[in-house]
């Protein structure tokens, strides 16, 4: 099993060409027909007004594929001019791994330097290498989902409700499911890290809401109260016969500025940003037209029930998780069933809220839970 291995992209030979202007960016993988090759293409985006020469100085980037293979050069591909304050720069290459067993390989671009700063949601963002990761499984014939390019650079003002758009097709018309997250930091061959001084962009002023439409990927941000930039991580989850077949991070940054027509009595109330929390559910079960899931008692004071009903046959997935994000107890039921049921925590948990996350059928389902 082929598990933990990281995909480096090293900015060694572009270097500080990059200044301060790298903005985000994602991988994506393409599986050769009915081989062990894949072509990997990494995104970057950058800050066209200010870094325009850097990016057209960077031609090329040395690359770890994580399998114990010399690093090779990748040669920039393409770079275009989205719009006058946004440059997408496009590198590529293919590499044939050894075998197609039932692991994983978590690929990431690491050690980036010069990201872009002054983030008044990650304060050291300027001394922190650039990161993301996508999970691939080259035991199963795919290719990881393609997001449409940005149309500009993400813009909103404060006191006004602002959407952020990240729509992803996939070529074998797997299921795509969004959810955010913290954003990370690595390097080659070792596991990542959550990046300890990174909050959500609400979590600022602790003003407002900052979700994202599990379906659509559409990020809404309702609303900024602070003026300055914000960077900020999603992920697209493919799913395949109720089984998860990758994982892709994209990180991107946003500028808020303060423009006339704001209206501060429309920022509804602070909530926390819930992170892989998909489908969200109202207090009580889940009830969509081939899938129903119910919890109960809410609230608990020693376990929590979970049946999980369904009109074709599945596994199931369950998780309780702290309102830090940090699993407290994890059940697989990967026999396919029309039904599941289950018994999740104890009478030794803590009282206080939970998140129980069920995952069935290709998609994820969050909700709140109370223990006693």
């Amino acid at each position: 099993m082929k598990t933990g291995f990281t995909f480096l992209l090293v900015l060694g030979l572009a270097g500080s060409s990059f200044a301060t202007h790298l903005l985000g960016g994602y991988i994506q993988a393409r599986q050769v027909s009915g081989t062990a090759t894949y072509e990997f293409t990494v995104y970057l985006y950058m800050d066209a007004i200010q870094g325009r020469q850097a990016a057209e100085q960077s031609t090329s980037i040395p690359f770890c594929f994580g399998d114990g293979s010399d690093t090779v050069t990748i040669p920039r591909v393409s770079t275009a001019f989205i719009d006058p304050g946004l440059m997408l720069i496009v590198f590529k290459t293919t590499h044939s791994y050894n075998g197609t067993g039932s692991g994983s390989y978590t690929v990431s671009v690491s050690n980036l330097t010069n990201r872009s700063s002054d983030m008044q949601n990650f304060p050291g963002s300027v001394n922190s290498p650039f990161y993301i990761e996508t999970t691939i499984v080259p035991g199963r014939p795919n290719s990881t989902p393609v997001f449409q390019p940005l149309p500009g650079l993400l813009r909103a003002s404060v006191n006004r409700k602002a959407t952020f758009s990240f729509p992803a097709t996939d070529a074998e018309g797997d299921s795509v499911a969004y959810y955010l997250v913290r954003i990370r930091k690595g390097d080659c061959g070792k596991m990542s890290q959550l990046v300890d001084e990174f909050i959500f962009p609400n979590d600022v002023s602790r003003k407002g809401t900052f979700k994202i439409d599990a379906l659509s990927g559409e990020v809404t941000w309702d609303a900024p109260t602070v003026v300055g930039r914000y960077v900020f991580a999603l992920v697209a989850a493919e799913w395949r016969n109720g089984v998860k077949i990758s994982e892709t991070e994209y990180e991107m940054v946003c500028f808020v500025d303060d423009r006339a027509g704001g209206n501060p009595g429309t920022v509804p109330p602070y909530e926390p940003v819930m992170e892989r929390g998909l489908l969200t559910a109202s207090d009580g079960g889940i009830d969509a037209q081939d899938l129903t899931i119910d919890v109960f008692p809410i609230p608990s004071l020693l376990h929590f029930t979970v049946v999980i009903k369904s009109a074709q046959p599945t596994t199931a997935r369950f998780e309780l998780i702290d309102l830090q994000g940090r699993i407290i107890e994890q059940i697989e039921r990967n026999t396919p069933a029309l039904a599941h049921e289950t018994s999740i925590g104890n009478d030794q948990l803590p009282p206080g809220t939970y998140l129980l996350k069920t995952s069935a059928r290709g998609r994820v389902f969050t909700q709140k839970v109370l223990k006693r």
